[in-house]
């Protein structure tokens, strides 16, 4: 057989329409997406738990028009910062809006490699979108997940830096929580910013594709679990609001079943912003 149409015949696993269970959809543009400096943006502070742009903030709100036909089992979101806005515009005129509850995952966020995939203060994230949000958030298995392992929950996602030796990683997170409780910002961000320069310069991600493959296997058990007596009812579906990495892992069959998610990672689909894409099981 051609080896590469059994290529086009392997890569089967999504859809690009809203047919299936399981609902995967990238967050909207952020200011970080939109910067042509490829290489600046990737370690510039203020790009740290990047922000929709006006054009994200359209983008959530265009999708309303898909979302507010359909009915949710459940919703997932990342817990950054862009992803929270983006489902909080993207549902805030559903017409179930007060029956719906957003969980908020450990588990579905982006491959940890730049800036923007640091948490900068997840407390004012509890606040913006708890307090001031008509959209309801359920933290409960985030902090759970923060419990159980030793980070804290501003820099949880330091348990897949698999890059770095275990002492390495204790002291850039000691130093790094010192300033988070003093809530000195300035100097969190730039020592942020200096460890990304550290990625930069060693031309390699503090989180392995294989973690993040590890990290979304894992959800697809919890899928399977959670809600093994519904996955078959396509009335209602499980919206997961998440990134590109994560979704070309998620949408790959060829990682599956090659088990080298390096070799086709980047020639993986890339989800463009506010697209949703139906996967298989």
């Amino acid at each position: 057989m051609d080896a590469n149409k059994n290529e086009k015949n392997i890569n089967n696993y999504f859809s690009k329409d809203i047919n299936g269970k399981i609902l995967l959809m990238r967050h909207g543009e952020t200011f970080f997406n939109s910067d042509p400096d490829k290489v600046g943006r990737l370690t510039n502070s203020k790009y740290i738990d990047g922000k929709l742009t006006e054009k994200g903030i359209s983008q959530s709100i265009s999708i309303q028009n898909v979302l507010n036909k359909l009915s949710f089992e459940k919703i997932y979101v990342s817990p950054m910062y862009r992803a929270f806005q983006t489902i909080s515009f993207a549902l805030e005129k559903h017409p179930n809006l007060r029956n719906i509850t957003v969980v908020v995952h450990p588990l579905v966020n982006e491959v940890t490699s730049c800036v923007q995939d640091y948490l900068l203060d997840i407390k004012q994230t509890k606040k913006d979108f708890n307090m001031n949000s008509r959209l309801k958030f359920d933290w409960s298995i985030f902090d759970n997940y923060v419990k159980d392992i030793k980070w804290d929950e501003n820099f949880y996602y330091f348990e897949n830096f698999d890059c770095f030796e275990q002492n390495k990683k204790e002291e850039m997170y000691q130093k790094l929580k010192q300033y988070y409780d003093k809530k000195d910002f300035e100097s969190l961000k730039k020592g942020l910013s200096d460890i990304a320069i550290i990625r930069y310069d060693q031309k390699k991600r503090f989180e392995s594709l294989k973690n993040l493959q590890y990290r979304f296997n894992k959800f697809l058990d919890y899928i399977k679990d959670k809600h093994r007596e519904t996955l078959n009812n396509l009335d209602k579906k499980i919206l997961i609001v998440s990134h590109d990495s994560f979704i070309k892992v998620a949408t790959d069959r060829r990682i599956y079943e090659t088990k080298d998610v390096q070799k086709y990672h980047d020639k993986s689909y890339s989800s463009k912003n506010c697209e949703i894409i139906s996967i298989k099981l």
